[in-house]
């Protein structure tokens, strides 16, 4: 006998993640469906489905046309029921997120820390959320390099890098899921989520895309391959700024642009490299110091300079707030259910 199956309070946990995980990617589902997609019995379904209707935790959506027996019940999430609480954090400015487990945000607050602690604010914000709804899963987005529950940050005087353990203090103290995600790499997320949006027939798991933000002298980058974020193995991809070039830092060197035209080639042979190592189908460029008037020449400058096999669409992404917030809603809704993944029985 499986180690497992002989605890059965395990099993069913682990036959109600799986549950819910097909629900949240299905939308919809009747018994028969689920019992089918996840080699879960139907009596075990029936009983679990109604121990989550008594919870409040789903709720009907009517039923099946008859095919000349008894319709089937349609089952989906109450939104209402769980949440998320997220953060997106920049240099600068704090946004808190409160999402439902459909992964739409339902409330949106600038916190404030007029002292610079950060910390203490996103506390303050997460304290607050907490004691008024039943919040399964929290993601914090961060201005650094993620490793693990911690991440590292340069410091303003030098290019040291410092460690602050954001994650492992917010999993201690409010002991629920964590997710914590580098800000850009959540950025690109939510950008490419938008994107799909736009155009449904774009197929989520293929999409190859770069990120580009530029931002008070600040060069960095998200990566996506195959529809998955590129996080690299220490964490450390899309840290443009920090590579060495001429004798300084690129993000010096995009910041020290004489004019347009200088402004414009460089940014043309940092797309280059991206696509020549990357291959990427588009390229977004955004962030506050993005020049938007320059986006047409480095479009058609990068057709003159790259073969065509290795070209990539250039896209604007006027609101770096707007996609953060998408990025980091989903990270978080697919945090909602992290429990014991699935035994067969």
């Amino acid at each position: 006998m499986d180690a497992l199956t002989a605890r059965p309070e395990v099993l069913k946990q682990a036959n109600l993640s799986v549950i819910r995980r097909l629900l949240k990617t299905r939308g919809t589902a009747t018994r028969a469906e689920i019992a089918e997609e996840t080699g879960i019995s139907s009596t075990t379904v029936r009983a679990l489905l109604a121990e989550m209707l008594e919870r409040g935790e789903l709720e009907s959506a009517g039923y099946d046309a008859s095919s000349g027996g008894r319709k089937a019940e349609r089952y989906r999430f109450r939104p209402d029921r769980y949440h998320g609480a997220a953060v997106c954090m920049t240099n600068v400015e704090i946004h808190g997120l409160v999402v439902d487990s459909c992964g739409e945000i339902v409330e949106i607050s600038r916190l404030e820390a007029g002292d610079g602690d950060f910390e203490r604010a996103v506390v303050a914000f997460l304290d607050r959320v907490t004691a008024q709804r039943e919040i399964r899963a929290i993601g914090l987005g961060v201005p650094g390099v993620v490793d693990g529950r911690v991440y590292w940050k340069k410091r303003r005087d030098c290019d040291e890098l410092y460690q602050i353990p954001l994650g492992e203090l917010v999993a201690r103290r409010y002991g629920v899921s964590v997710v914590l995600e580098n800000d850009l790499k959540a950025v690109a997320i939510g950008f490419g989520r938008c994107y799909e949006k736009e155009f449904p027939q774009e197929e989520p798991e293929n999409t190859n895309m770069a990120y580009l933000q530029f931002e008070e002298g600040c060069v960095s980058a998200g990566f996506i391959s195959g529809g998955r974020i590129v996080q690299g193995s220490k964490n450390f991809a899309g840290e443009l700024g920090l590579v060495p070039i001429g004798g300084t830092l690129l993000d010096d060197w995009v910041t020290s642009a004489a004019d347009d035209a200088q402004y414009i080639d460089r940014i043309i042979q940092i797309v280059s490299w991206v696509c020549a190592i990357l291959n990427p189908q588009y390229v977004a460029l955004g962030g506050p110091d993005m020049r938007r008037e320059c986006i047409g020449p480095i479009g058609d400058g990068l057709s003159a300079l790259l073969p065509r096999h290795m070209q990539a669409e250039i896209l604007y992404a006027p609101n770096m707030w707007h996609d953060y917030h998408d990025g980091m809603a989903y990270l978080t809704a697919n945090k909602l259910f992290d429990e014991v993944q699935f035994v067969k029985e």
